[in-house]
Formats: C-alpha cells, structure tokens, sequence
C-alpha cells in the first residue's frame, strides 16, 4: 500500500507537468499536508505524510504538516505550492478557513486529495466539485473488501 502510494504521488508531483521546463517543479517550494479529521481516522495517515517527507527531501522540496485549520488563512497559504488533504475526515474547516482555502485555489494554489479527503466537507459544495465526489460507502476494515488496482507505465522514458 505504501508503495502504490508513493508511486501515485510520484506521478503527480513530479511527473504529472509534462511541459514544464524545469523537471521538478516543486524543487525549492513548500507544500502543506493536512491531515485533520473529525471523522473515522485512518491509520494510513503517517505513513503518507512520511512518504511525502521523504520525497521533499529526495527532490529538494519542504514539507510541512498540520492538523489546525487555522493555518488555513490568506497570509499562510500563499507560502505553499501545493495543498494535500491526507485523508481527512468530516467537517474539518470553519467558514473562514474554507473562503481562504477557495481563494489560494482561485489564485494558482494546487490540490492533492488522497484517500478520505473525499470524505470531507459533505456540506461545502465548492469543495465537492475541487474535489470531484464524496464517498458513498466505504469497503471496510475486512481484508476481504480490500479493493486492488492497477498501476499501467505507458511511457517508460518519461519521469
């Protein structure tokens, strides 16, 4: 799981900006992982944000990491690059915080949802279509439900 992980946020922040001239594009920039729930905690959740961390210091890029959305405002979100919602849960943002958070996105700010952050904000419709959908259900905890997938390279050369 952590491997499939790694490799997805791989993709993403570094390989996903096929036409930037620079090959990493966070390089010198800071991102913020947010893990805030108030819902169903998963135990994923440090495991991600390590996986983070150490990419930030693979590709020269800093990571911080908070569970307090009163980070979420104008002045503090304009020093990240990128925003990641490391499967939170529930309602975990204030009206305040939430109109902060619209407006770094109206402004360029970036998006990473992994895993519950689908599970969150069932109530703030602007944060519904950022994020795409919500969860209706969820498989569970019984290794049996456990969903597999696939991980297709189509361009080994590409990073």
């Amino acid at each position: 799981m952590k491997r499939i992980l790694s490799l997805f946020l791989i993709f993403f922040f570094i390989g996903n900006n096929i036409y930037a001239q620079n090959p990493n594009p966070l390089q010198g920039k800071r991102i913020l992982i947010f893990s805030k729930t108030a819902g169903y905690r998963h135990s994923s959740i440090p495991f991600c944000t390590k996986a983070i961390q150490d990419m930030g210091k693979a590709n020269g890029f800093e990571v911080d990491t908070t569970e307090n959305g009163a980070k979420f405002n104008e002045e503090n979100l304009k020093k990240y690059k990128v925003v990641v919602f490391n499967s939170t849960t529930g309602n975990v943002l204030t009206e305040p915080q939430q109109i902060a958070f619209e407006r770094y996105i109206q402004a360029g700010g970036a998006f990473v949802g992994i895993h519950a952050a689908a599970d969150t904000e069932y109530d703030w419709a602007w944060y519904g279509k950022l994020v795409g959908g919500y969860f209706t259900n969820h498989p569970g905890k019984n290794v049996s439900n456990v969903q597999s997938g696939k991980f297709i390279i189509k361009d080994h050369s590409h990073i």
